[in-house]
């Protein structure tokens, strides 16, 4: 599941908006260091992969659910230290 076309397409909806447009949108709003803490706020994803396991291991999300999880997460993770680095 994790490498079909529906897990990547959503997960990269659900990666882009809400794990990381959301954080970076609230960056003006901020202060001096907006763009240092947005971006900040992006990386927190080493949490959820553990969550998103221990979730499809206890039978609480089904396996598409997982797959589009993990795009998602994927996003916030590769993405957050590339950018943080050149706001810093």
């Amino acid at each position: 599941e994790l490498l079909s076309f529906e897990a990547f397409w959503k997960g990269s909806i659900m990666g882009l908006v809400p794990c990381v447009a959301t954080k970076v949108i609230c960056a003006p709003f901020m202060g001096k260091a907006r763009w240092v803490i947005g971006w900040a706020m992006v990386g927190r994803a080493e949490f959820a992969y553990l969550i998103a396991q221990m979730a499809v291991a206890a039978n609480m999300i089904d396996e598409i659910t997982f797959s589009i999880t993990i795009w998602a997460l994927l996003y916030a993770t590769v993405l957050a230290p590339f950018v943080f680095r050149t706001v810093l």
